[in-house]
């Protein structure tokens, strides 16, 4: 517990399938505050077979508190190295030091998406867990990229499949990528000018993913990619590319490119990069067809026949 400096906890987490960018310390140390976050690492010998960041929210005069585990317990290994085992005891020794010991409530959101099977929650109950009765159930899609890229573009739904041949072969548009916080910072006035359009409030805080961008190592930063038509920023997408999986994370468009179908061009194209860099799998998130129909919609199209909707 907390005996792991950044260097070493950045390598832990190259060691994970699951890793993510909830789980860096980059992001603890900017979203919740060094002193407010713990690292659990769980060895078998010499092996670490789990490891978890823990925030620490305490309520002030009282106290009492929460420990709060985002993205985590990290338990599969690289190469698909899942170990139930290694689960069961990460989960029982967190309940032992947060619940039992610091007498704090524990919540954990887990990065895993269900199998059918019910394991992983089935593992969660048997160690004390239980859902929580505000908790949705959030639902997401999965794209294997097992399979060929011509098999990728033939299961994307046909009117999603149209729409990108359209921006494909406009000639007015161009995609750059980057981990630069340059590229960063134009994809951020393209969301705050998407979010003023909708009149949308108190989503996703953009200066904190903007800030983690700036103190991840190379290794995990963010990729951004941006849509220009004729030289000018149209729509973006960021993606964290942590573990085997590439996570789509945020997208925005922009005013200018609402009718340029120039997202079509960028997930399409984020798809190929994380297939050409050996991804397992490509994680649309945040999917619900009954309050974000539109965006589950255009989500469910890239997924495609391919695609395996699941919940987390």
């Amino acid at each position: 517990l907390n005996t792991v400096d950044h260097y070493q906890w950045d390598h832990i987490l190259e060691a994970f399938d699951d890793a993510n960018l909830m789980q860096t310390w980059s992001y603890g140390c900017v979203r919740w505050g060094q002193k407010n976050v713990d690292r659990v690492v769980l060895k078998k010998g010499d092996e670490i077979v789990a490891a978890a960041q823990v925030v620490i929210m305490r309520v002030p005069f009282l106290g009492g508190g929460m420990a709060y585990v985002k993205g985590g317990p990290l338990w599969q290994g690289r190469g698909g190295k899942r170990s139930l085992e290694a689960l069961e005891h990460v989960l029982r020794m967190l309940r032992e030091e947060y619940v039992v010991r610091r007498r704090l409530l524990l919540r954990i959101f887990p990065a895993d998406v269900e199998d059918g099977s019910d394991t992983i929650r089935s593992i969660f109950k048997e160690q004390g867990f239980t859902r929580g009765f505000d908790a949705r159930t959030p639902g997401t899609a999965l794209i294997d990229l097992s399979h060929s890229l011509e098999d990728l573009r033939r299961s994307l739904k046909p009117k999603w499949r149209r729409d990108l041949v359209l921006a494909e072969t406009n000639d007015r548009l161009h995609v750059i990528e980057s981990i630069s916080d340059e590229s960063f910072e134009t994809f951020v006035s393209l969301y705050r000018e998407m979010l003023a359009r909708k009149h949308i409030f108190g989503v996703v805080d953009i200066d904190i993913f903007k800030e983690v961008q700036k103190v991840l190592p190379d290794c995990f930063k963010m990729r951004v990619m941006i849509c220009e038509a004729e030289g000018q920023p149209v729509a973006g997408l960021v993606v964290p590319c942590i573990g085997n999986t590439a996570v789509y994370a945020l997208a925005a468009t922009g005013d200018k490119g609402l009718d340029l179908r120039a997202s079509h061009l960028l997930h399409w194209r984020m798809l190929e990069w994380a297939k050409g860099r050996g991804f397992r799998w490509v994680n649309v998130d945040g999917v619900n067809r009954r309050n974000n129909p539109g965006i589950s919609h255009f989500k469910f199209g890239l997924s495609g026949r391919l695609g395996k909707e699941t919940e987390y």
